[in-house]
C-alpha cells in the first residue's frame, strides 16, 4: 500500500511538470512560424518599375523589367518573399499590351505585384504613397521615381515627402531610395537629383535613425568609361533593355541581401 501511495505521489508531481514543459514549448513553435513569414517587397515608381520596354510597339520583349531578375535571384538565394502592390500595368493596355509571353510569368505565381505607373512623377507618387503603404504593409520599399520630373527638374522635396510618409506610416520598413536611371541624353538635373539623394536626403534620414538607404541605378546604364550607353535602352529615350534591367535587379538584390541576410526559407 505504501508503495502504491508513493507511486501516486510521484505521478501527481511529474504530471504538472510535463504540462508546464508542454506549455513552454509552444512559444518556440510560434516564433518559428513568425520567422517563416515572407518578406513583403513593395516596388514603387514609374514605367521602369512596371517594366516597360519599347511600348506601344512592344517589339522588345517584356520580361517584368527588373522585377523578374530580382525574383529569380531571391528565389535562388532561398528567400521566402512576396511582391506586393496593385498596379495593373502594363496589362491594362494603357500603353499597349506586350506581345510576348514572359517566362517565368510572374502573374501565374502571384508575384506580378508592384506600384509602377507609367508616366508618373514624384508629385503623383506623393499623393498615393499613404494608401499603398497602408494596404501592402511592406517590410522593404524599393523606391525609384523622378525621371518623369526631368526638365522641371526632378523635385527633391517631393521625394523627401514620399520617404517621410513611408517612415511615418511604417517605421519598421526599410526604404531603399534609388539614384534614378538616366535619359539617353545626359541631363544635368538628373545628375543633380541623384547627388542630392546620395549626399543629402538619405544621410539626413539615417541621422534620425530611420531605416533608409540608397542604391545607384544610374551606373547600370553606363559604359565602362562612365558615359551613357545607348545600347542599353529599349526605346532610345528612357526605358532599359533586358541587359540593363538585369543589372538593376542585381543592384536591388545586393541591397536586400545586406539588409536581410538571414530571411530565408
Amino acid at each position: 500500500m505504501k508503495s502504491k501511495t508513493l507511486l501516486t505521489l510521484v505521478a501527481s508531481f511529474l504530471l504538472p511538470l510535463a504540462a508546464t514543459h508542454a506549455v513552454e514549448a509552444a512559444p518556440s513553435s510560434a516564433e518559428e512560424k513568425n520567422s517563416a513569414k515572407p518578406l513583403r517587397i513593395l516596388c514603387v515608381g514609374d514605367s521602369i518599375t512596371a517594366g516597360y520596354t519599347d511600348n506601344p510597339i512592344w517589339n522588345v520583349p517584356f520580361e517584368f523589367g527588373y522585377r523578374q531578375g530580382l525574383f529569380e535571384r531571391l528565389q535562388k538565394a532561398g528567400y521566402q518573399f512576396q511582391f506586393v502592390g496593385d498596379s495593373p500595368e502594363p496589362w491594362d493596355g494603357r500603353f499597349g499590351v506586350p506581345k510576348n509571353s514572359p517566362s517565368p510569368d510572374l502573374r501565374a505565381i502571384g508575384q506580378d505585384r508592384h506600384e509602377g505607373h507609367g508616366g508618373w512623377n514624384t508629385a503623383q507618387v506623393l499623393q498615393h504613397i499613404d494608401q499603398w503603404i497602408a494596404k501592402s504593409q511592406p517590410d522593404i520599399v524599393l523606391l525609384m521615381i523622378g525621371i518623369n520630373d526631368a526638365g522641371r527638374p526632378p523635385t527633391a522635396e517631393n521625394l523627401k515627402g514620399i520617404v517621410e510618409k513611408i517612415v511615418a506610416a511604417r517605421a519598421q520598413a526599410h526604404v531603399v531610395v534609388a539614384q534614378i536611371t538616366p535619359l539617353l541624353k545626359f541631363t544635368q538635373s538628373i545628375a543633380d537629383y541623384n547627388t542630392s539623394i546620395r549626399d543629402t536626403l538619405v544621410p539626413a534620414f539615417q541621422q534620425r535613425g530611420c531605416k533608409v538607404s540608397s542604391v545607384d541605378q544610374y551606373r547600370n546604364m553606363l559604359k565602362p568609361d562612365g558615359t551613357i550607353d545607348p545600347g542599353l535602352f529599349s526605346n532610345k529615350i528612357n526605358h532599359p533593355n533586358a541587359t540593363a534591367y538585369d543589372r538593376m535587379a542585381q543592384t536591388w538584390f545586393e541591397e536586400i541581401q545586406a539588409i536581410f541576410p538571414s530571411v530565408k526559407k
